[in-house]
């Protein structure tokens, strides 16, 4: 038989026990976690102190007499006492960077806003710092006590490093030896087509993305997406910090290796007033000198526009794009507005956007280099304006190769005359 003390020893015992597993608090901090086992963030708050009555008393606490110590044993690590909400998280961290970096900026290149994602329960992400000293830097916490899959992804960021001259490049590599052929590197990005074949197929799909819309996928294969090494990086379970998963990227269709992580990059230089013959004023003398013609044409006639280029010869150019600005209410393109018979661009193929009135998108590549001055190229319109009405020609952006040769151009005039008896 039991004395009256120990009955109420037990008694209260039981009923402190039922009171904890029903009082249970969630408290702000880390659960407690190995292997396989994962005790959850929870307290009973309040323990300790004496329960007395009639000639009875009881001392007491429910919790851990060594509160704030570590226990550790085997594999595992268990933080006594209330749980801490200032522990520090874990994490996976790493840096992603760009993986065809070639010319100036010197690689690294770092890679920001790049979606890091951690596949798991519960689901977490973060993304690679902006430019600064965190560019291309992730750091990934809040894990459950699972498995998880981590993978980057990366939208848009293009920043004009496709362009003409990287459809030009594929096209010397097809041509073959003696012509500049593509690294290994060069090779995975030039398959736009994903058909595991690089061809004048992948440099034609550049140059439509080059051209921009309505040139869509799947016209423009994989062009300007985003391609990452690994692809992803599984974890059984995430129960210490884990450092060093870097990922490196490349960018679909950027064959020459120009990108950069510091945003859009110079589209080509206009200037349309006289540039000076020395550098007096600072400027450098440029390259290559474009001309529009200032012209009349007969209202309802077809209107040939010679665009006139000095400078080209012994440059390198195999490639060279163009935004023209004109008054659709004036002049149109016609359905082939491109004539290149003649002209210093006979060897280069044309792609072409005239969809937006007002504005005629031209993109040119190919493997054998602009020689000589004269006529770059024939624009062909229909002068559809009332007679005395005129149409600006202007250059909104040219640019040859990726900006280098450097070049400068004059606006011209369309003017419409009255109509022949």
């Amino acid at each position: 038989m039991f004395s009256k003390k120990l009955r109420f020893a037990l008694v209260s015992f039981i009923a402190i026990s039922v009171l904890a597993s029903l009082l249970t608090v969630g408290f702000s901090g880390h659960a407690q976690s190995g292997g396989t086992f994962l005790i959850e963030k929870s307290v009973i708050a309040g323990g300790g102190g004496s329960a007395a009555g009639g000639a009875f008393a009881l001392d007491g606490t429910i919790g851990q007499s060594f509160a704030g110590t570590m226990s550790s044993g085997g594999t595992f690590s268990l933080d006594s006492g209330f749980w801490a909400s200032s522990a520090a998280p874990i994490t996976i961290s790493g840096t992603v960077t760009y993986g065809n970096a070639m010319g100036s900026p010197a690689p690294p290149r770092f890679i920001s806003n790049v979606l890091i994602t951690g596949t798991g329960s519960p689901n977490v992400m973060t993304t690679t710092g902006p430019l600064g000293a965190t560019a291309g830097q992730y750091v990934l916490s809040g894990f459950g006590a699972n498995a998880y899959t981590v993978t980057p992804t990366k939208t848009g960021g293009v920043n004009g490093a496709v362009s003409s001259f990287d459809a030009g490049r594929i096209a010397l590599h097809v041509a073959g030896p003696p012509n500049p052929q593509l690294t290994a590197t060069q090779l995975i990005v030039a398959d736009v087509s994903g058909n595991g074949v690089v061809s004048s197929f992948d440099a034609g799909q550049i140059a439509k993305f080059v051209a921009g819309p309505p040139y869509t996928a799947p016209g423009i294969g994989f062009t300007g997406t985003w391609r990452f090494t690994p692809v992803n990086i599984a974890y059984s379970s995430v129960t210490t910090n884990v450092t060093g998963q870097d990922y490196t990227a490349l960018l679909m269709g950027e064959v020459s290796g120009n990108w950069a992580n510091t945003g859009a990059r110079p589209a080509g230089t206009v200037e349309t007033e006289q540039w000076a013959v020395d550098s007096e004023d600072g400027r450098a003398k440029p390259d290559i000198i474009v001309d529009l013609p200032k012209m009349t044409a007969s209202a309802d006639k077809e209107i040939i526009i010679p665009v006139s280029v000095q400078g080209t010869a012994d440059k390198g150019v195999i490639a060279y794009e163009f935004d023209l600005r004109y008054d659709p209410s004036v002049i149109r393109p016609l359905l082939n507005p491109v004539d290149l018979a003649g002209t210093v661009s006979r060897s280069l193929t044309p792609v072409v956007n005239a969809s937006e009135p007002g504005l005629l998108r031209v993109v040119m590549y190919g493997p054998i280099a602009l020689t000589g001055n004269g006529v770059l190229i024939n624009l062909k319109f229909t002068a559809v304006g009332t007679p005395g009405s005129a149409s600006p020609l202007q250059f909104e952006r040219i640019m040859f190769n990726e900006g280098d040769p450097r070049a400068k151009a004059s606006d011209g005039l369309i003017e419409i005359l009255a109509r022949a008896d």
